[in-house]
């Protein structure tokens, strides 16, 4: 029966969770779940439970246009509470493998306490779930098959031009993973290239990829490489790139002979963000579209509303909004502790309010929330709490440390040694660590995050106290989450990164329910009261935005004036709290005029200059610069005009030596940074990296301080020497404290954080930085003069990249070791390399040296580049 071209069905599917009595069930079953998590009286009358399981059953078979996905993920909560509330109930057992098959969800499950009489009817459905399970297997893979949806997103990577969009737990990186192992499988001839946010995910993607693919990678002649270095041109093969954004453009532009047939941009809302990061992504794209062919391009992002936005990035004009999956494979419960109400609510998705559980007197810390928690959650394995703030996850940490003792776990003693060894034995880490408890903070060394999200994994650490570093796509399988700010750093969460980050929580092949903790500040005014917490949870989201959008009428105005005078410094913007995007922005916008290319940025300004405007432009800017407009992004062309000068008129011509006699040349390397800060304008484009603000006798010791670091980093010491010297330049009764901090404000010890760990925290972080900023001017630096016939014999460029200046490790690192493992194989060369004419070999003994990464990494490099070991 069909009426307006709607079936019955769909009429009586139409808006069922609307239903009054679901309503009131779902009220009931959000505060009993409530009860029982905080093991309080609870109880719901079989004839509720039976109910509800019925509304499960009903609502898992959904065929409304309309709500199909809403009201499956309606029926996916239902049986994941129950589940948990009643772990041996034969029909919620049943109902529950029904939901999840109707998810089309074939992984393992518990086994159930009951046994089922075989009918026709049981076994014939038997039968149909088998044939569907063998019918969604994953391509390429035994024994796994797509869930949900995830079978239409595999499809979908092989568009031409694709965006979607999934909630955080569908897998999206695993799904690229696999589409490309399937075409490297299926003996496919061409490059792959996959961009993730940060160096981090860099290393866990590369690495499963090499261990899925095993010997195919050599057999199908692949490598997989993740730093533009590591390409070879003359390589007889195909390459699988996994690099950040940055990255893949400076790829792109220093190799002009790559060409992709597949680019799939993972976490792609980076390019929304008001950041100087997301202009990388522009880049890329105005770099390929000079390609004859382009490749087939997907960009996923978790949860946006209208993904299409990123084929802009191709196609200026682009309106389609791509393919949006809201189906979720787990679900969340979110409950608030009220610390100015003193109460404690459980939120209710479907009704979209909070309920009252308790209340409670006085007002407690956040380490007591969490302390609390976990002696009422003794089954779970892992808990993530988030902080906006580095310093308050760490001092947190370490409170909620003080209250728990050494657990004499050997695993967790291993780790601790680990961290000991690779960061220093006085780093507040190693003690936590001990106790169950890590931190996961941006500036932590890669290898020792890995180590901890393993430890994490494997439930071997109750507690991680974590930072951002949570919104960049890290996956740690955790059961609850505690949210203790809408804060990140300085700015707020959007609703975007806060649903991104309880999606934390729920994670497919783990649980298919997770806890989500909301912690308000103490005031009723505060930015993380309850209701900013409601309105987070209850609103909806807005349509993301490309962050060039940042240019309004005023803004572009400013650019416009400024570019016709030849001017490409914005000083009009200068305060602009987005200068520097801004500026970035402008850059790109004047490339695209040279190359007279119709990308995002020139068709967003085009309702503020018109082509006359933009012809007055160009050639202002081609007689200002002689012909000589800069193609590089990182750089404006007064910047590589001054560079060049500096070059002819023989002020700047080489990079100073590292040693002077038996000492680090501290002296030349200060006056060579001095010269690159006035060369290139640091105190207008690197404003807060060499505090502009600050007088020149400040700014001169932070140059000085970058000095120390930068020649003790290139020269090879490990990072837990340089933490040792460090901790000793600023011993407090008789160093400099201001050592890598400069600025006195900033220089307060942190409550429950040792001296020694926040003076490790700064050579970490202040490394980072450098590497990022100064990595970009020596680069540039290093082609100008190559230009000018004086190719340096000490590339500091390769140096700063490399953390060494020894070829050798330089060599391992290219060829997939870490900067540790190559300090290791050099110190034992005399067993571990063997020189031919060809170049270094590694022996077998590398398999089986007393260093656990050197081990782990030989069994990856083995996989991805035999031909460097002896046969």
């Amino acid at each position: 029966m069909e009426k307006n071209g709607k079936k019955l069905g769909e009429y009586l599917y139409e808006h069922l969770e609307n239903n009054e009595y679901l309503r009131k069930l779902m009220e009931i079953l959000s505060l009993q779940y409530a009860f029982w998590l905080f093991n309080g009286d609870w109880k719901l009358t079989n004839k509720k439970k039976y109910d509800l399981l019925k509304f499960a059953d009903l609502l898992s078979k959904s065929i409304s246009s309309q709500e199909n996905n809403h009201q499956k993920n309606i029926a996916l909560r239902i049986v994941a509470i129950l589940s948990k509330m009643y772990p041996n109930d034969p029909r919620v057992g049943l109902i529950t493998n029904e939901v999840l098959t109707r998810f089309n969800n074939f992984l393992p499950r518990k086994k159930q306490g009951y046994s089922v009489i075989p009918t026709i009817d049981y076994l014939w459905n038997d039968v149909l779930k088998e044939y569907q399970k063998d019918k969604r297997q994953i391509p390429g893979q035994k024994n796994q098959s797509f869930i949900g949806k995830q079978d239409v997103i595999f499809k979908s990577l092989a568009s031409q031009l694709n965006s979607f969009s999934a909630p955080t737990s569908m897998g999206k990186t695993f799904l690229i993973e696999k589409y490309i192992e399937f075409k490297v499988m299926t003996d496919s001839v061409e490059n792959f290239a996959i961009t993730v946010p940060s160096k981090a995910l860099i290393t866990e993607v590369k690495s499963r990829l090499i261990d899925d693919l095993g010997t195919k990678l050599s057999e199908n002649h692949y490598r997989v490489i993740s730093h533009p270095e590591e390409f070879q041109s003359d390589y007889e093969g195909n390459f699988i790139f996994v690099m950040t954004p940055e990255r893949l453009s400076a790829l792109i532009f220093q190799k002009p002979e790559v060409r992709l047939a597949y680019l799939f941009i993972d976490e792609s809302q980076k390019a929304t963000e008001m950041s100087s990061r997301s202009i990388f992504y522009y880049e890329i794209f105005d770099q390929i579209k000079e390609w004859n062919n382009l490749p087939k391009i997907t960009f996923a992002s978790p949860l946006v509303p209208n993904p299409g936005v990123f084929k802009q990035l191709v196609e200026a004009n682009k309106k389609d909004e791509g393919l949006q999956i809201t189906e979720s494979p787990v679900t969340q419960v979110k409950i608030i502790f009220d610390r100015y109400a003193k109460e404690i609510l459980i939120y209710d998705d479907l009704n979209k309010k909070a309920t009252t559980i308790v209340k409670f007197t006085g007002t407690p810390s956040v380490s007591e929330i969490v302390l609390g928690m976990l002696k009422i959650q003794k089954g779970s394995k892992c808990n993530l709490i988030y902080y906006g703030s580095k310093k308050n996850a760490i001092s947190d940490a370490v409170v909620v440390g003080r209250q728990l003792p050494e657990l004499n776990d050997a695993k967790l003693n291993e780790l601790a040694d680990y961290i000991s060894r690779k960061i220093h034995p006085k780093y507040i880490l190693v003690d936590l660590i001990r106790k169950g408890i890590a931190f996961h903070t941006g500036e932590l060394p890669i290898n020792v995050r890995i180590r901890i999200e393993e430890a994490c994994r494997e439930g071997l650490l109750k507690l991680v106290f974590c930072t951002s570093t949570l919104l960049e796509g890290v996956n740690l399988p955790a059961d609850n989450i505690f949210v203790t700010t809408l804060h990140n750093g300085k700015g707020k969460l959007s609703r975007l990164d806060f649903l991104n980050l309880i999606g934390r929580v729920g994670r497919l092949g783990h649980s298919m329910i997770g806890n989500v903790f909301l912690i308000t500040g103490e005031s009723e005014k505060s930015h993380s009261n309850r209701e900013a917490y409601l309105s987070m949870l209850a609103g909806k989201l807005n349509k993301a935005k490309l962050s060039v959008t940042v240019i309004k009428p005023k803004q572009a105005a400013a650019i416009k004036k400024s570019l016709e005078q030849g001017n490409v410094r914005l000083e009009d913007l200068k305060e602009h709290r987005n200068y520097d995007l801004i500026r970035k922005l402008s850059l790109l916008y004047v490339k695209e005029l040279k190359d007279n290319r119709s990308s995002v940025v020139r068709e967003y300004l085009a309702k503020s200059i018109n082509p006359d405007e933009e012809k007055k432009i160009l050639q202002t800017l081609q007689n200002r610069y002689s012909d000589m407009l800069e193609d590089d992004i990182n750089f404006s062309s007064d910047q590589s005009e001054k560079l060049r000068e500096k070059i002819s008129q023989e002020d700047v011509r080489a990079y100073p030596d590292i040693y002077k006699g038996e000492k680090l040349n501290l002296s030349e390397t200060k006056d060579f940074l001095l010269k690159l800060s006035e060369i290139f304008d640091w105190d207008i484009y690197e404003s807060g990296f060499i505090k502009s603000k600050e007088d020149k006798e400040i700014q001169e010791k932070i140059v000085e301080d970058d000095a120390k670091l930068t020649l003790l980093w290139i020269s090879g010491y490990s990072l837990r020497k340089i933490c040792d010297l460090a901790i000793k330049i600023r011993d407090p009764k008789s160093g400099d404290t201001g050592f890598l901090n400069r600025v006195s404000r900033y220089n307060d010890e942190i409550p429950n954080i040792t001296w020694d760990t926040i003076t490790i925290n700064a050579v970490m972080n202040r490394l980072q930085k450098l590497q990022f900023v100064l990595g970009k001017y020596f680069l540039k630096f290093t082609q100008e003069l190559t230009k000018s016939g004086l190719a340096p014999q000490n590339d500091w460029y390769k140096f700063l990249e490399y953390g060494t200046d020894s070829n050798l490790r330089i060599w391992l690192q290219q060829n997939g070791y870490s900067r540790e493992s190559s300090e290791y194989i050099e110190e034992h060369k005399g067993e571990l390399i063997i020189e031919e004419f060809d170049g270094w070999k590694l022996t077998n003994l590398i398999q089986s040296v007393d260093d656990i990464d050197v081990v782990n990494e030989t069994k990856e490099v083995r996989i991805n580049v035999p031909e460097i070991f002896l046969s």
